[in-house]
């Protein structure tokens, strides 16, 4: 079997894209696979939502404009993401 590398990554591994910010003191963690396009928010460890195309590309190119359309944002994107998501979602 034959894998292909590209920019140091295997095709067949998981390309995840994590960031984490503290707000009122949870831990709040945004973890976007590339390759399903799932989007979750993590508080403290706990799952507190879960989006999947094309939900997940319309939240994310809302908060990060239209740099990738919301396909393949970048941890700032998902820093972005989650000040905007804790400011209105977490208690």
């Amino acid at each position: 079997m034959r894998i292909r590398r590209v920019a140091g990554q295997t095709m067949n591994k998981s390309f995840r894209v994590v960031a984490s910010v503290t707000f009122n003191e949870n831990r709040v963690t945004a973890e976007y696979d590339r390759s399903s396009g799932r989007l979750r928010i993590f508080d403290n460890d706990e799952v507190k939502t879960e989006w999947f195309p094309p939900h997940s590309w319309f939240a994310l190119a809302t908060v990060a404009g239209s740099r990738m359309w919301g396909t393949n944002p970048s941890e700032e994107d998902l820093r972005m993401f989650i000040e905007d998501f804790a400011g209105k979602c977490i208690d």
